[in-house]
């Protein structure tokens, strides 16, 4: 994927209907390329159309089992700004929550680290 080469990108948005639904091989892409597989990702839907809440359902259990940060079925919130505000700080939450989650395992990997010296001794 020689786009994702070019620039740095601080998240990545994916609408669940960007072009035919590839957007499990554009995640997969994204997390493949070793300079992104940090970055926050999330799922957008934006209309469901003929998808069930059970297909909706599944589509964020997909995403995540992909290792996205977060999906979000923006028919859930009203097109206004109250709408808009708690979207932001969803998608602020998933950021946040995942620089976290980095945080904690770079000090489980030091510590594992230390151990694996301290064995080796």
């Amino acid at each position: 994927m020689s786009l994702l080469s070019n620039d740095k990108y601080g998240m990545v948005i994916i609408s669940v209907h960007f072009d035919e639904s590839q957007m499990f091989t554009l995640l997969g892409d994204i997390r493949a390329h070793s300079k992104y597989r940090k970055v926050p990702i999330v799922c957008v839907l934006g209309e469901r159309g003929r998808l069930s809440d059970v297909a909706v359902e599944g589509l964020d259990h997909a995403v995540k089992a992909m290792t996205a940060n977060g999906f979000l079925d923006l028919q859930r919130f009203p097109d206004d700004d109250i709408g808009n505000a708690r979207i932001r700080r969803i998608v602020d939450y998933l950021i946040l929550i995942d620089g976290d989650l980095q945080a904690i395992s770079e000090v489980q990997e030091l510590g594992h680290a230390t151990e694996r010296r301290r064995a080796a001794r």
